[in-house]
C-alpha cells in the first residue's frame, strides 16, 4: 500500500477545469430566457470571470502538481510551487465564497466552494508531504547507517568460547582467569558499539522530532519515533548489564533490545499506516467526484431553467 500522488493530481486536474466547464456546459445565454436563466447565466458569468482572471495562477497550479507527479528526479524544489499553489486556491476559494448566488444557483455556488475548498486541504497535504519526504528519507538514512555502524561494531568483537581445560590446576585457573578477562573485554567492547548506536540514535530522534509529518504519513512518522527511542532505551539496558559482572540477565535484554528496533514494522503499526494512506488517498480521489457534482448540477441547469 503506497501513497497514490496521481490520484492528486488527476482529481485536481478534473477540478480546475471545472473552470472551462463551467463555461463550455453553462446554461446558455438567452435573450429572451426566463429571469431565473438570466440570474444564473450572469453568476456563472461572473464565476468565469473570477477564473478567467486567475487563469495563469490556475495554470501553475497544475505545473506544480506535475512537476511533484513526474518520474524520476525532481528537477526543481516543489515546496514553493505547490506552497504557491494552496494560497492560489485559497484565494480563489475566498473569491467564490464572497461572490453571491441567485436561489437557483445556491446549490452550484455551494458545490463549486466546497470544490476549491477540498483542493486547498489536499494541496497543503501535498506540500507537507512534498516538504517532509525527502527530510525524512534522510534520517531514516542515518538511522540505517547507525543500526550497519552497529552490526559491524559488534561483529569485530571477538568473544571467547567455552571450552574443556585440561592441565594442571594451576594451569586451569590460569586459563579461568583468562577467560573471565576475555569475557569482560568482549562485552565491554559490545557495550561500547551499543553505546555509540544511542548517540547515534538520539541525534537522529532530534532531527525526527523537527519533522512535521503530513496526515498520511503520521503512523509511519510515529512508529519510527516510538521504535527508535524505545530501541535506545533498551540498548541503554544492555550496555548497563554488558559492564555488570553478573550478566545472567544479557540474552534477555538482547532479546528486548532486538524487538525494539523492529518494532515500526509490527502488524499493527502496518494496519495503521495503511488506514491513514487509504484516507489520503480517498480525498485526493473526492476531488474527481466534486468536480463531477459541479457538472450534474450545471446539466440540470441547463435542462431545467426555460
Amino acid at each position: 500500500m503506497t501513497l497514490d500522488k496521481r490520484t492528486v493530481v488527476l482529481g485536481v486536474a478534473a477540478a480546475v477545469a471545472v473552470a472551462a466547464a463551467a463555461t463550455a456546459t453553462a446554461v446558455n445565454h438567452k435573450s429572451k430566457g426566463s429571469a431565473q436563466r438570466r440570474s444564473v447565466s450572469a453568476y456563472i458569468d461572473s464565476v468565469n470571470a473570477i477564473e478567467n482572471q486567475m487563469h495563469r495562477p490556475l495554470t501553475r497550479v497544475m505545473l506544480a502538481y506535475r512537476h511533484f507527479t513526474a518520474s524520476g528526479p525532481a528537477r526543481t524544489n516543489p515546496v514553493p510551487e505547490l506552497a504557491a499553489a494552496a494560497q492560489t486556491l485559497a484565494r480563489l476559494d475566498r473569491r467564490l465564497s464572497a461572490l453571491a448566488a441567485p436561489p437557483e444557483a445556491k446549490n452550484l455556488r455551494a458545490l463549486l466552494v466546497r470544490l476549491v475548498g477540498e483542493q486547498v486541504a489536499v494541496t497543503r497535504e501535498v506540500q507537507r508531504l512534498a516538504a517532509f519526504a525527502p527530510q525524512y528519507a534522510a534520517v531514516l538514512r542515518a538511522a540505517h547507517a547507525a543500526s550497519t555502524q552497529l552490526g559491524v561494531a559488534l561483529h569485530a568483537v571477538k568473544i571467547p568460547k567455552p571450552h574443556a581445560l585440561r592441565g594442571t590446576k594451576k594451569q586451569i585457573l590460569a586459563a579461568q582467569v583468562q577467560y573471565q578477562a576475555d569475557s569482560t573485554a568482549a562485552a565491554a567492547a559490545q557495550a561500547d558499539a551499543i553505546d555509540a548506536y544511542d548517540r547515534s540514535v538520539a541525534r537522529v530522534v532530534d532531527r525526527l522530532r523537527n519533522l512535521r509529518p503530513p496526515a498520511s504519513l503520521t503512523p509511519t512518522y510515529r512508529a519510527q519515533l516510538r521504535s527508535l527511542r524505545d530501541a535506545a532505551a533498551a540498548g541503554s539496558r544492555l550496555a548497563d548489564q554488558l559492564r555488570k559482572p553478573d550478566r545472567a540477565s544479557v540474552p534477555a535484554l538482547g532479546r528486548q533490545f532486538t524487538v525494539a528496533t523492529r518494532e515500526a514494522g509490527t502488524l499493527v503499526v502496518q494496519r495503521e499506516e495503511i488506514a491513514a494512506i487509504r484516507a489520503y488517498n480517498a480525498r485526493a480521489r473526492a476531488l474527481s467526484s466534486s468536480s463531477a457534482d459541479v457538472e450534474r448540477e450545471l446539466a440540470r441547469l441547463q435542462a431545467n431553467l426555460k
